[in-house]
């Protein structure tokens, strides 16, 4: 299974230059991105592929836990807005599955889709650009994260604890003692990566760690002893929700692309490069 995360069509938006099809809509974002998702396709030929997106509501789960996650960043451009509806249209004319619930993210459902077909013997490659997704490392899951449109590292575990240093399940953990400055997760102020990768080592989870602080000195121990709280908080804002209710089952993600109406959508929008990308695909 190939699960690919709806969120790179910000990378595609700010990538490519301004793009618009024949009614004059913009659509530079939707292009890269089905050029990442097409040339992914004709190198992993998967059996099943799902497109996961966010469900626009006021609040998710995670700002409601803490109103300030990922507060920082800047309002969606107006050009980039309408995109979205086009790219869950244009998907829908090729036959690509679109995971989407109300009040859970791109990873929440890349996380639990990705259980589901681990469960049923499948393997399962992510495509992304977020490292929070490298916590879904196993030994049926790789990720594939982008660097740039057409750059990507390939990671499964012992990569991933080559590079870091600990588990990829460790990973909410790192983030609950160094926080994660992208997302607006605090973490204990005071405490780096670093000095966390080294608690994370020897005391293995967060919860590990907090309660051996006494066997800190000095500042170490008072940062951890007060920062208690916020630590256990920024490790439940980076965890991935693996248990999405109501999500469609792996089988229903089969792929059977549309070869017909995916072609005629490409031309539509006047996609005419991404046709031999799209044939390819279909193999």
């Amino acid at each position: 299974m190939l699960l690919v995360d709806g969120g790179l069509i910000f990378r595609a938006f700010f990538a490519l230059p301004p793009m618009t099809d024949p009614h004059g809509r913009p659509v530079n974002a939707v292009y890269g991105f089905l050029a990442m998702l097409l040339r992914a396709l004709a190198a992993a030929r998967p059996s099943h592929l799902a497109v996961a997106m966010d469900v626009p509501v006021p609040e998710n789960r995670r700002t409601q836990l803490y109103p300030a996650y990922k507060a920082h960043r800047p309002e969606c451009p107006a050009d980039l807005a309408p995109q979205f509806d086009l790219l869950r249209e244009t998907l829908a004319a090729l036959n690509i599955a679109v995971l989407g619930a109300p009040g859970y993210e791109a990873d929440d459902l890349m996380g639990t889709m990705a259980r589901l077909a681990e469960e049923g013997g499948m393997e399962v490659t992510i495509l992304t650009g977020d490292r929070d997704n490298l916590q879904l490392l196993s030994g049926r899951t790789t990720v594939q994260y982008v660097k740039k449109m057409n750059q990507t590292v390939t990671y499964d575990v012992p990569r991933f604890v080559q590079e870091w240093g600990i588990l990829p399940g460790q990973l909410v953990d790192l983030k609950g003692l160094a926080g994660d400055a992208s997302d607006n997760i605090p973490g204990i102020r005071g405490i780096g990566t670093k000095t966390a990768v080294k608690l994370l080592q020897e005391f293995a989870t967060l919860e590990q760690v907090l309660a051996q602080a006494h066997t800190q000195r000095g500042r170490l121990r008072q940062l951890l002893e007060e920062g208690r709280e916020v630590a256990l908080l920024s490790k439940q804002l980076a965890t991935i929700d693996r248990h999405v209710p109501g999500l469609c089952a792996p089988a229903d993600c089969a792929l059977r692309l549309d070869r017909a109406g995916g072609a005629a959508a490409l031309e539509a929008l006047r996609f005419r490069s991404l046709l031999g990308a799209f044939q390819r695909a279909i193999g």
